[in-house]
């Protein structure tokens, strides 16, 4: 095929797309939207109708998105027994080149791989085990990871890891197949800016939903309650849309520090770079292998902003402790803490490890990470 004269087809399939929020979903919007944009590919989207009932088609960026109903959850998983044909349907009307499927979440993106027929299929996976810590989900994703995830492994032509370490660490049987590239940052968006100075503010940007108990802030709030109680004038912002929020905001209110907790909700466009810019301090502490990556650091550093993470999964990938942020045990309340009022009140160690991450956040521009998959997709074809 002759990829030079004429514009690739592209279709993304993830179980949810833009605007919900998350690290996937991010990344799978924003790469599709580089590609598009570029006039090189053409992009449609594929994805789950989570807001809303019903088939739903709409344009986001000049991409068309085909929204698909769900029928039920379990977990955070959407699913459908009828998507296999509504998803072929809508191969055989986008005639794409390319189907680029993106997982862990399951279901979509096993029925679409075998739905693609002969076209080749690139997966994106953006974690290392699925597993939660509670033992009756754990049983399905187990035969899940065991049987569907190896053979949705076995169908793809490339597979991309986010990571590194889970690329040498779970996909050993498949190394032949592995591209490793990870999340990138719009840096025209998120620039850096001086830290605040007249108030202290800790911000934690992700999913607050039950299922994602695993991002870690039960423990950021038990973190919240040691800073506070010492400087009672810190404040600590949980930005993000879920089904967890007024559960958090109880357990706030449990702990005695509900006047210092404050739950904005989603935050989009320049709302999101407006509260970067408010931040003192960006606060990831995840307790599980499944944070491949963690995009918030990124664009946390990228705005100028000193990071603090747990030392689990790929996120030390991101985060070279002590140099361009800081790193903690995962489910350590007081190791957290003592991190946070660190880098609160010692300007000087703020300063520094907040320059080393914007020059860290060059080298995770979206530019280079879309020219990656552009050569990855050319060689396919």
């Amino acid at each position: 095929m002759d990829t030079q004269s004429r514009t690739i087809k592209i279709a993304v399939v993830a179980s949810y797309f833009y605007p919900k929020i998350g690290g996937l979903e991010n990344y799978a919007y924003l790469l599709a939207k580089n590609l598009h944009t570029s006039g090189k590919y053409q992009v449609s989207i594929i994805t789950s109708n989570y807001d809303g009932t019903g088939y739903k088609k709409e344009t986001i960026d000049g991409m068309t998105v085909h929204r698909l109903p769900i029928w039920f959850k379990i977990s955070n998983t959407p699913i459908n027994p009828m998507w296999y044909w509504s998803i072929k349907k809508i191969f055989e009307i986008e005639q794409p080149d390319i189907v680029h499927v993106h997982s862990p979440v399951p279901f979509m993106a096993d029925v679409a791989a075998r739905a693609a027929g002969n076209r080749p299929v690139v997966l994106t996976y953006h974690s290392g085990s699925m597993l939660k810590g509670k033992w009756f989900i754990d049983i399905f994703i187990k035969l899940y990871e065991k049987v569907f995830l190896r053979s949705l492994f076995s169908r793809s032509n490339a597979i991309i890891a986010v990571s590194q370490v889970f690329a040498q660490r779970e996909m050993t049987n498949f190394k032949q197949k592995i591209h490793v590239i990870p999340p990138g940052v719009e840096l025209t968006r998120f620039r850096p800016s001086p830290l605040p100075r007249d108030h202290k503010t800790i911000m934690f940007i992700g999913r607050i939903e039950h299922s994602s108990s695993w991002k870690g802030i039960e423990y950021l709030l038990q973190a919240g309650v040691i800073v506070i109680k010492n400087h009672p004038s810190v404040t600590l912002e949980l930005i993000g849309g879920g089904d967890a929020i007024e559960h958090y905001r109880e357990r706030a209110r449990i702990l005695g520090i509900e006047s210092g907790v404050i739950f904005p909700g989603p935050l989009l466009g320049q709302q999101l770079i407006d509260a970067y810019e408010r931040a003192s301090v960006i606060v990831l502490p995840s307790t599980s292998d499944s944070e491949a990556f963690g995009t918030v650091l990124i664009e946390g550093m990228a705005s100028g902003r000193p990071v603090i993470a747990s030392n689990i999964g790929g996120l030390p990938n991101v985060i070279t402790d002590e140099k361009n942020g800081l790193l903690v045990p995962p489910g350590d309340p007081q190791a957290l803490a003592n991190a946070i009022e660190q880098v609160l009140f010692d300007i000087p160690l703020a300063t520094r490890l907040a320059n080393n991450g914007v020059m860290n956040a060059q080298s995770f521009s979206w530019d280079i990470q879309a020219k990656k998959y552009s050569e990855l997709f050319k060689s396919l074809l």
